[in-house]
């Protein structure tokens, strides 16, 4: 007879109030917006495309400064009519990163060509690619980092998703629900001078935080092996399925210097990767002392490191889910399935440190997005017809350094993180909100808003007086 499953419930915000960040009836934990902010905390999120009509995350949005740089060069706005200006940006045109940088800085000034001159929100009439096939994993992200509560109503035609209520409320929220988030979109496998001039865009418009929730394959870095040599040859020409070209070398080598000298402006965090990479995937594992660069491990709903993320090697860690592993280091498996079988060498397996909790996040509305939906095709313009595909659950690295970037961005909203500290000022402030876990022989550090952590898939709080961690 097959044993029935026993899933957890779970709170879809676990995450904010294990943190410390809402209180556990979901009330801010004794904070407040700084009332004299002259703008919003501005997080640019270089990622996916996002689905901005969500309701949780359309006054989110930035949808003026919102820019795709997967469809032309130097970018269309995909949020403005395609025909219109893109009017006067107020930019930071004097920025100095591009110091010494040739190529970086010939880019720079195409850029600021193409903001300053009253050119058209679309180049040469080219159309956005920013469909909501391509946009799951950036909107799962931006609402991870600041999405709203929210009321929508039913689409015409369309029954309420609530019987006998016209308004549905969507109470969902993400780390920091008074930020704007700027998207930069770019292409699954970008080159260099995309991602540079995504990072010089983020620089331009002033970002206060910049959030890279995914691996740049740079081919000298991507795998640090690559870089040996064979012979005359470096192992990574040799393996390239076409040739690398020196000014491609250059330009990777160029943007590995302009994400350090950006992190020096406002801090730059970055998902560690889902395979235990022992120094963090690239470009996480830039992040030192010496820059402004954060490197996000996972940590799961039991206080333990993720299955699948180092936590040794890792600025910090923030919440996220956990995985099954079986291999020579753990076997890490879910006791909660039916269909679990224990190996013959049960005794060896860690299964008590895995837990079930999710990271809950916004999504793609309808069939495109992780959650899917019942219905084919687009989704109406305006209402909802179900409300089951606008959340997923979501994970990884990915989902943990979303969470850190949104805490970075609420210390900015609150005023407890000066609107004038550089990005490795506020990397030292992140690291002052450290909190060290210290369960079943790993030590893992956490940022708590207020010095206190509560994981809600494990019995005893973690409290320790601040701590520093490594890069």
């Amino acid at each position: 007879m097959t044993k029935p499953e026993t899933h957890p419930d779970y709170d879809a915000l676990w995450h904010l109030v294990a943190l410390g960040i809402l209180t556990p009836d979901h009330a801010p934990n004794g904070w407040q917006v700084a009332p004299d902010a002259p703008r919003p905390t501005r997080v640019a999120v270089i990622d996916t495309s996002v689905a901005a009509d969500h309701p949780n995350l359309r006054p989110a949005i930035n949808r003026d400064l919102a820019l795709d740089l997967f469809s032309t060069r130097l970018g269309a706005f995909p949020y403005r009519d395609g025909t219109a200006k893109i009017g006067a940006l107020d930019l930071n045109a004097g920025t100095p990163v591009v110091d010494g940088l040739p190529r970086a800085s010939e880019l720079l000034a195409e850029m600021v060509d193409r903001l300053s001159h009253d050119g058209t929100a679309w180049l040469d009439g080219i159309q956005p690619m920013t469909g909501a096939d391509f946009s799951s994993h950036g909107t799962a992200i931006c609402g991870l980092v600041g999405a709203r509560p929210a009321i929508a109503r039913a689409a015409d035609g369309y029954p309420s998703p609530v019987p006998g209520h016209d308004n549905v409320p969507l109470p969902y929220a993400g780390v920091d629900p008074h930020c704007e988030i700027v998207p930069i979109s770019t292409n699954y496998n970008p080159d260099p001078e995309q991602l540079i001039l995504a990072l010089l865009y983020a620089e331009l418009i002033d970002a206060d935080v910049v959030l890279i929730p995914r691996t740049i394959s740079d081919p000298s870095r991507t795998v640090p092996e690559l870089n040996r040599m064979i012979g005359d040859h470096a192992l990574r020409d040799l393996v390239a399925p076409t040739a690398i070209t020196p000014a491609e070398l250059e330009m990777w080598e160029e943007l590995a210097t302009l994400l350090v000298q950006v992190s020096h402006q406002r801090p730059i965090v970055c998902a560690a990767g889902n395979s235990n990479e022992e120094h963090g995937i690239y470009p996480a594992n830039l992040a030192s002392e010496h820059n402004g660069i954060v490197s996000v491990g996972a940590v799961n709903a039991k206080g333990l490191g993720s299955s699948y993320s180092d936590t040794r090697h890792v600025t910090l860690c923030g919440p996220s889910d956990d995985g099954e592993t079986y291999d020579r280091g753990e076997i890490r498996l879910d006791p909660h399935r039916a269909d679990q079988t224990l190996p013959a060498h049960a005794s060896a397996a860690s299964n008590e440190k895995f837990s079930a909790f999710d990271i809950i996040s916004t999504d793609v509305p309808g069939i495109y997005g992780y959650a899917g939906g019942p219905f084919l095709g687009d989704e109406p313009e305006i209402g909802l017809r179900e409300f089951g595909s606008y959340f997923c659950r979501f994970g990884g690295t990915s989902a943990a350094s979303a969470i850190v970037a949104g805490v970075l961005s609420l210390a900015r909203s609150t005023g407890r993180l000066s609107p004038d500290a550089d990005g490795i000022e506020a990397k030292s402030f992140l690291l002052t909100l450290g909190v060290k876990v210290s369960r079943a022989g790993q030590e893992i550090t956490v940022p708590a808003w207020n010095g206190e952590l509560s994981f809600p898939d494990s019995p005893a709080p973690a409290k320790t007086p601040p701590a520093t961690a490594p890069a």
